[in-house]
């Protein structure tokens, strides 16, 4: 059974339950939410004391890909994640004791559609990567916000603005510099067109489909091979 679509929706219903209007943003209030702990509390459980070459972390467009990238690589991606739950993950993850040599990044796409502030953001990205270096990390690898469809980007029930995917971007950027991580911003275009994701590699405007998940799968194993 394909658990991930049906988490998908009910974690975006949640948030604008919670929200409200289309003129407010959502929010990310996942480590309220007790499908969000139940899924911590599993990886805490299955990597408990353990140590990676790899640890993956992202949201709905990384978590699809599974444990598939290959041995003592943990993919810790859950959906609808942004980095103000990521901290909160990694908190967890770090008084489990399990460690990962290397750490890959993909969040910054949820961040761009929730309500948060500039400032926010690059402090939570700051407080992140200190948690990442308790967990062993020697190399950060940062991937830029994901670019949707022109028409997701047109409507606020699905995605967020391209000035604000640019915006982000920007501060990920600042982020890479002050914290001496690096950013894989040249890498991940090859899934996108003019500022869009490209058509043949989505389905909804939002989600990478089979072909856009094989390239990008790709494009993780040329950053481990080349990062690690």
């Amino acid at each position: 059974m394909n658990l991930i679509n049906p988490i998908i929706i009910i974690s975006k219903v949640v948030v604008f339950f919670y929200t409200g209007s289309l003129q407010t943003p959502p929010k990310d209030q996942l480590s309220s939410t007790i499908w969000w702990k139940l899924v911590i509390q599993r990886q805490k459980r299955l990597t408990q004391n353990q140590q990676y070459k790899v640890g993956l972390f992202g949201d709905s467009i990384t978590s699809p890909l599974g444990n598939s990238l290959g041995k003592h690589i943990f993919n810790f991606a859950i959906t609808a994640m942004s980095t103000r739950s990521l901290v909160e993950q990694l908190k967890v993850l770090v008084d489990s004791q399990v460690t990962c040599a290397t750490a890959i990044v993909a969040i910054g796409t949820n961040d761009a559609w929730y309500d948060i502030s500039n400032a926010t953001f690059v402090q939570l990205k700051r407080e992140a990567t200190h948690l990442l270096r308790l967990m062993g990390a020697k190399q950060i690898v940062l991937l830029p916000v994901f670019y949707s469809s022109v028409a997701a980007s047109e409507n606020p029930f699905r995605a967020a603005t391209l000035a604000r995917v640019e915006e982000i971007n920007v501060l990920l950027h600042q982020v890479a510099v002050i914290e001496n991580v690096y950013l894989a911003d040249k890498e991940i275009q090859v899934l996108f067109e003019n500022k869009a994701i490209k058509a043949n590699f989505t389905s909804d405007g939002v989600h990478l489909n089979p072909s856009g998940l094989k390239v990008y799968k790709q494009v993780l194993l040329e950053l481990i091979s080349t990062r690690t």
